[in-house]
């Protein structure tokens, strides 16, 4: 099976479309297979709201430069945007940034996605089993500094794949020789930029590239 490089694309846009179609650009260049945003944010400012207002450009980016439109989502309105575009699978978030993003019920909300039977990343092991889901180890810590990560000594049974906070590619890599078969990194095209806290430990696009050819160097041998 392929490897999935996911670029979290998140809040890092700025909710400035143009910046999105770069970082899309930029993530397809480096080698991912899914760029990610959010859709339904409890919040409607101008940063977590652009990607409700602008998801179906977003998506045809995204089909334009060979990549899968990937998006968290926070509720139901979420959940009726990613039908409306025909988005092609979920992500799920962990229960504890749910509860600060969105205001409705994670397992009914869920239940309804499982409903459409579409492939569903989830950040939770609190989940039921399903044929199209994936449980994805994560640690909800923005950022994750090593003396809090722990990794699973192997992937497959539950744990499909990693979403990783921490800076650098280190323990993604980890993951992937240990058979996590998705891989998850924040992505920004400025780490000193204050106004987005994710900046700060997101990989660069030169980084990100690095984790794609090394991690299906290692891939091939786990």
């Amino acid at each position: 099976m392929e490897m999935i490089f996911c670029a979290e694309i998140g809040s890092n846009h700025k909710g400035i479309p143009a910046l999105a179609y770069e970082m899309i650009r930029q993530a397809s260049l480096a080698g991912a297979t899914h760029a990610k945003f959010q859709l339904g944010h409890k919040h409607s400012d101008s940063i977590r709201g652009m990607p409700n207002r602008h998801a179906q450009e977003l998506k045809s980016w995204c089909e334009y430069f060979g990549i899968e439109f990937l998006a968290t989502i926070l509720s139901w309105d979420g959940l009726g945007i990613a039908r409306r575009i025909g988005q092609k699978s979920y992500k799920m978030a962990s229960r504890k940034p749910f509860k600060s993003a969105s205001k409705d019920n994670y397992d009914e909300l869920f239940a309804a996605m499982m409903s459409d039977d579409k492939t569903i990343y989830v950040s939770d092991g609190n989940v039921p089993d399903a044929h199209n889901v994936h449980k994805i180890w994560c640690v909800s810590m923005y950022p994750t500094y090593p003396v809090n990560v722990v990794i699973p000594e192997k992937f497959g049974d539950p744990w499909y794949g990693y979403s990783s906070h921490v800076h650098g590619i280190g323990d993604a890599l980890i993951a992937i020789a240990r058979g996590a078969k998705y891989i998850e990194k924040h992505v920004t095209l400025d780490k000193t930029e204050e106004s987005i806290k994710d900046n700060a430990f997101a990989l660069s696009f030169e980084e990100f590239g690095e984790l794609v050819r090394l991690g299906k160097d290692i891939a091939r041998f786990s």
